[in-house]
């Protein structure tokens, strides 16, 4: 079962108060400071990031199991762990879907 998170919307510039993470190279904003669960994303040239996350806005979701909501899904990012959640991006729809497990 999926449950909302936030939406995830590339930006050319970097915003004040975003956060770093070095090795997706991407510049963030924080998503639960925003009413409408919005999260803006600034990504560095070498982004190792699919060129659809960095190019369209996507959809995230939190799941219970990020390895079984990747069975049988195209795969954009495979599982990654980011220390107090693993994420992941697929591709539903023509459009990139963020896989979020909280630990």
């Amino acid at each position: 079962m999926r449950e909302l998170s936030h939406f995830g919307i590339p930006v050319a510039e970097k915003m004040d108060g975003m956060a770093y993470l070095e090795d997706l190279k991407v510049h963030i904003t924080d998503h639960a400071q925003s009413p409408n669960k919005l999260e803006f994303l600034y990504f560095e040239p070498d982004s190792p990031m699919h060129p659809l996350i960095q190019s369209r806005a996507h959809i995230a979701y939190n799941v219970k199991d990020v390895n079984a909501a990747l069975e049988g899904a195209k795969v954009l990012l495979p599982a990654l762990d980011c220390g107090h959640m693993i994420i992941a991006f697929i591709e539903e729809e023509g459009v990139a879907v963020e896989l979020i497990e909280l630990k």
